[in-house]
């Protein structure tokens, strides 16, 4: 297969709109609140596309269909359940950290537990999920570069990693968000005239829907309703229900990625009214992505050129040659499922607005992550932490030296990735969720919430669930078995999600067992910050 021009053409153009982006908002950085948290300028709409954006990482434009590419209709509401569980973060965390106003994920919990240190703590298990999610960004950014340029995965991966690198480099958050907002809408566009291309393709949905149970009469098997229903066996009990639905529904009101967009709104109506566009611009694309995902395997199976080559006969076999001729590393090979059902529509135009939005999603994940790990290791443990002024006096230099060692990093680690964008979504999602989860919620709503159960739950379920995650992963062969299940009879528990309830059950223990906060801390860090 050959690049095609049209599609490189809808690159460019998205790429010239994302540096002229980035280098026309380079004077808007020009002190510490700007460069952090855009001088808390923006807008809800903007806001809630760029918080989107970053929310829905290629985990969802990549790794969603290509779950449901490999599982079927078991998978679907998974996505329906990501996107009802959003407007959570309006009631829970929105509204008081707006208030609040902080500059850094870490701020609240160093003030709410009133000790410096607990920057350090928090930052260990942010700084583990951030470089997954900025791994897997530009794997991401990788895999549609790869089907832009058809070049080899290293080669795209190094582009990759490069591009990203470019467009964060100069504007800090002010350019970080009104490219992530635009990068919000052009993934909604991308998926929704894919989806509509896919059901034209076939006729109506009712085509679609026809050819999809004539490729696989189980397809469309309610979850769970027999043992021959099943799809897969990681959906095989209520556990994948739970894990899955809950890996995502709740991440939403403490991921720190998505957390720092509610401090750049300019007031508090602002960081709830974000939730509601993020909701309306990122359920727009998911109802896209469910279309495409359903319709994947009979695209490529009927229609890719891959499947005329001796030896080829499934959608699976093809996603294997690519991987072979174009050098797609490790797991990622079935994350390309997606854009491979691009490819046999023999669309340019498709495939170029595809295209861009993948690269949208992927890059506006990259960026939102890379800017709060940039804040968390230079302004705050190098500058509050230990005590340098460089990060409050050159944040601009501060920033971006973090930035040149946050890529590099992730660049290298991207050569191989070490599972699917989904599954390395899902393990740092768990991480987080059990770790600072527990004490950012009920800090924000429970004034018993004591300092020495925010360490010790920080610390000992970021160790539990990463250390669960890479033993089942390892070991069992999928981070979708729980750790310790027999071999012979292994429990589904998608991405070792019990943690998150553990670490809830842990904390509220610990708290009451242990001396609360001063009662000036909580009426500043608690009373004060509850909605009127």
């Amino acid at each position: 297969m050959q690049a095609n021009p049209i599609v490189i053409l809808g690159a460019v153009i998205y790429f010239l709109i994302i540096f002229g982006i980035g280098w026309y908002t380079r004077k808007a950085s020009a002190d510490a609140s700007d460069f952090y948290v855009a001088g808390r300028k923006i807008g809800p709409v903007v806001n809630g596309s760029a918080l989107a954006a970053t929310y829905f990482s290629p985990a969802s434009f990549l790794g969603l269909p290509a779950f449901i590419f490999l599982l079927g209709y078991p998978f679907w509401w998974a996505l329906v359940g990501i996107i009802g569980g959003m407007p959570i973060a309006t009631l829970l965390t929105a509204a008081p950290l707006r208030k609040y106003a902080p500059t850094s994920f870490t701020d609240y919990y160093a003030d709410r537990y009133d000790t410096k240190w607990m920057r350090a703590i928090t930052a260990v298990p942010t700084i583990i999920c951030g470089f997954c999610y900025v791994i897997l960004s530009i794997v991401g950014t990788a895999l549609f570069l790869l089907c832009i340029l058809k070049v080899n995965f290293t080669m795209s991966v190094l582009i990759a990693s490069l591009v990203v690198f470019v467009y964060i480099y100069y504007g800090g958050m002010v350019a970080t968000t009104f490219s992530t907002a635009f990068q919000g809408f052009a993934m909604t566009v991308a998926s929704l005239t894919a989806a509509i291309v896919v059901v034209s393709h076939f006729g109506g949905l009712n085509g679609l829907t026809e050819a999809v149970i004539a490729n696989n009469a189980k397809f469309f098997n309610m979850p769970y309703a027999s043992a021959e229903g099943v799809s897969h066996p990681y959906m095989a009990m209520w556990s994948g229900v739970i894990g899955f639905f809950f890996v995502w529904h709740f991440g939403f009101s403490a991921m720190p990625y998505t957390v720092v967009r509610f401090f750049t709104t300019q007031d508090i109506k602002s960081a709830r009214r974000s939730v509601f566009w993020a909701v309306l611009i990122g359920g727009a694309m998911y109802m896209g992505l469910i279309i495409i995902g359903t319709g994947a395997r009979v695209l490529i199976e009927n229609l890719h050129p891959f499947m005329k080559i001796e030896g080829i006969t499934s959608a699976v076999k093809v996603l294997v040659h690519m991987k072979k001729t174009l050098g797609v590393a490790g797991a990622s090979v079935t994350d390309y499922s997606m854009i491979a059902a691009m490819e046999s529509l023999k669309n340019g135009p498709l495939l170029a607005v595809v295209a861009a939005g993948g690269l949208a999603i992927a890059m506006a994940t990259a960026a939102g992550w890379t800017m709060v790990l940039n804040i968390i290791m230079g302004r705050d443990l190098i500058g509050k932490v230990m005590g340098n002024p460089w990060p409050e006096e050159k944040p601009v230099q501060c920033t971006r030296i973090m930035t040149i060692i946050i890529i590099s990093v992730c660049g290298l680690a991207a050569f191989n990735p070490p599972a699917l964008v989904l599954d390395i979504s899902g393990a740092a999602f768990i991480v987080i969720l059990c770790s600072v989860g527990p004490p950012l919620i009920l800090g924000l709503w429970w004034e018993r919430a004591t300092p020495v159960a925010a360490g010790a739950n920080i610390l000992i379920m970021t160790f539990c669930s990463a250390g669960s995650w890479l033993y089942a992963n390892k070991v069992l062969k999928s981070a979708h078995w729980f750790f310790l299940s027999d071999p012979s009879n292994k429990i589904s528990t998608p991405h070792q999600f019990y943690w998150v309830f553990v670490g809830f059950v842990f904390f509220i223990i610990v708290s009451l067992m242990t001396k609360p906060c001063k009662p000036e801390v909580i009426q500043k860090y608690v009373t004060d910050l509850k909605p009127e």
